[in-house]
């Protein structure tokens, strides 16, 4: 029995045929599912064994016990077992891929009591300023201007009948995460081909996607809708140019005739009409009317995802590479309606974020440079966000060249450089460079895998060597996206403080945080003011005396995550955010309503007194 091409594995290659009797295709078959099964099962211990007290510039990473080690180490030994066998079966693979997702991305849902990330509280708190009324607050925060997200969920909440969105907000990230796994296998399946390569590509796309913007927002969902027009364009959609007697490549006059100069190749290639997807006209037209609907709804969902997807259905078109370019003009004509109709107000008031104009040194700076601050810890997890994208990069240029010699295909490296053309047209702060690798990440992750591929075939020892890559690839995943832990874990007493602060201090007053991080806006978006606009406070924390005497908020809220980010990443001494509420305290001017270790609720006294 011989391997059919195509069905060699990417990261770890099928081993030799052998018949069902041989012990090898037994050990597979009984061996993957009990590694799963003990992933699952070391969860709860990973979860007792993990000191949250003990968290500090390494994050999460220091602190998990042994257990939750162990659990990532079986997730990723069943999938690497089964992948090994003889006859992959697809639903242990894909049983095998959701436990490795609940043991990396999960893992802080699983260990941590509440949601992470302050990010995704503010956003719940966005969602609850248009449930009850269904009316979406304008001139509160930009983000407003693209309600699709929060009107979405805020259906749910009203038509589920609940008052928090809490066990969502949990378990939001390993969910969606085993969501954008399946579009990069769908994208896999169509250019790669074969049976393993695809769930390979898959894996890669996780280890390397250190990004967190898998958190309960509308990135998330745009991330989801834009992976299915892709998957839509490259796979039933996918056409290539062909001569007229249908075979593909650049025509030559004669089999004997040299090779034509390249810039003719070009042109003719241009000027043949790419063939027709060979689906009946119903599937296609059910194909069409899908991914239209998929490309008008991110058009409301998210401020740069449509900008991205346009730009390589462009690509793709020009290149003759889908049929359907009138997806092109539905995507286009979406974006355009929406920002004349419902984002106009914005964009005639914030036409610095298209030009970059007034902000403070280039994206570049801001993205990279300015971020790379904090304790040693801090650095050593930042600078690993660093190299990963640029290690990400040439495998994916090496896979290129790969591709470029079986296919003659240079169209995928193209496909994730298209974002990049972002950077040139506005300014989206230090975020900007997070969204275009991000966007460029499912095809880097399939032409790594096409490296990889290449590198196995080469040398087959080279297996084990990748199997142990995977493990180290995961294992740093954990390291790097829970880097900032110790400022961006939420408890749920945290949670219910701030909830109470917002019952019972009355409308229009101001409710504002020392430092931006913590649930501190899951509630009152629309209600209670946020502060304004003084110079040199853009955080309270930057001089603490100064700027909240110059606010003087009516409420001021610190938690735990406050005192950890002054810390680990402003360097202040420990204990700084308690002696902040003391001179506040003794100044009289605010009185301590509440205290649990470093969560206070301070307010304003009325009268304040006289200087």
């Amino acid at each position: 029995m011989t391997v059919q091409p195509g069905v060699v594995a990417s990261l770890v290659p099928a081993a030799h045929a052998s018949s069902p009797a041989e012990p090898s295709a037994g050990i597979s078959r009984w061996l993957s599912p009990l590694l799963a099964f003990a992933a699952l099962a070391l969860l709860p211990v990973a979860a007792a064994t993990t000191d949250l007290a003990a968290l500090d510039g390494w994050g999460l990473a220091r602190v998990l016990g042994p257990a939750a080690w162990a659990s990532l180490s079986c997730a990723v030994g069943a999938c690497v077992v089964e992948m090994r066998s003889p006859r992959p079966r697809i639903p242990m693979l894909g049983g095998a891929t959701a436990v490795l997702i609940l043991c990396s991305f999960g893992m802080p849902s699983v260990v941590e009591p509440a949601a992470r990330f302050t990010t995704a509280w503010l956003i719940a708190g966005f969602t609850n300023a248009i449930t009850g009324d269904g009316q979406v607050p304008i001139g509160i925060d930009a983000r407003f201007y693209w309600p699709a997200f929060f009107a979405q969920w805020a259906f749910f909440q009203d038509a589920g009948g609940v008052n928090q969105l809490d066990l969502v907000l949990r378990w939001f990230p390993p969910v969606i995460v085993g969501v954008w796994a399946i579009g990069v296998y769908a994208l896999a399946r169509s250019m790669l081909g074969g049976t393993r390569a695809p769930w390979v590509a898959a894996w890669l796309f996780l280890g390397l996607n250190w990004i967190e913007q898998d958190y309960f927002s509308p990135q998330a969902i745009g991330i989801v809708l834009m992976l299915m027009v892709l998957a839509f364009a490259l796979g039933p959609l996918a056409t290539r140019r062909t001569d007229s007697a249908g075979v593909p490549g650049w025509p030559s006059p004669h089999p004997d005739a040299p090779r034509l100069p390249l810039w003719r190749r070009w042109v003719v290639a241009a000027r043949t009409r790419p063939n027709r997807p060979s689906l009946p006209p119903r599937q296609l037209l059910l194909i069409y009317f899908c991914a239209a609907l998929c490309l008008i709804a991110i058009a409301p969902e998210h401020q740069l995802t449509p900008f991205a997807i346009i730009g390589q259905l462009v690509l793709l078109a020009v290149v003759g590479r889908f049929r359907g370019r009138g997806l092109v003009l539905v995507a286009i004509l979406a974006v355009a309606v929406y920002v004349m109709i419902a984002g106009r107000e914005f964009w005639l008031t914030q036409l610095s974020l298209i030009t970059g104009a007034g902000e403070e040194g280039n994206a570049l700076e801001v993205g990279v440079a300015g971020r790379l601050e904090g304790d040693f810890g801090q650095v050593a997890v930042k600078l690993l966000r660093i190299v990963v994208p640029v290690a990400t990069w040439l495998l994916a240029i090496v896979g290129a060249w790969v591709y470029w010699r079986r296919r003659r295909d240079l169209v995928p490296i193209a496909l994730a450089a298209v974002p990049m053309g972002m950077a040139a047209v506005q300014s989206y702060g230090g975020e900007l460079f997070l969204r275009i690798v991000l966007y460029g990440l499912p095809i880097l992750a399939i032409l790594g895998v096409d490296a990889l591929r290449a590198l196995v075939r080469w040398r087959r020892g080279m297996e084990y060597v990748l199997a142990a890559g995977m493990l180290l690839l995961f294992g740093s995943i954990i390291l790097i996206r829970g880097g900032n832990e110790a400022y961006m874990i939420v408890y749920p007493d945290e949670v219910d403080m701030v909830r109470e602060v917002y019952a019972t201090t009355p409308h229009g007053l101001e409710v504002m945080p020392l430092i931006n991080v913590g649930p501190y806006a899951v509630e009152g978006i629309d209600t209670h003011g946020r502060g304004t606009v003084i110079e040199g406070c853009t955080q309270l924390a930057d001089d603490p005396i100064r700027c909240i005497n110059a606010e003087y908020p009516d409420v001021l809220l610190t938690f735990d995550a406050v005192e950890a980010q002054g810390r680990f990443l402003d360097l202040k001494p420990p204990g700084w955010s308690l002696q902040v509420v003391e001179e506040l305290v003794a100044s009289g001017r605010y009185v301590i309503t509440y205290q649990n270790g470093f969560d206070v609720v301070l307010r304003k006294t009325v009268p304040p007194p006289p200087g």
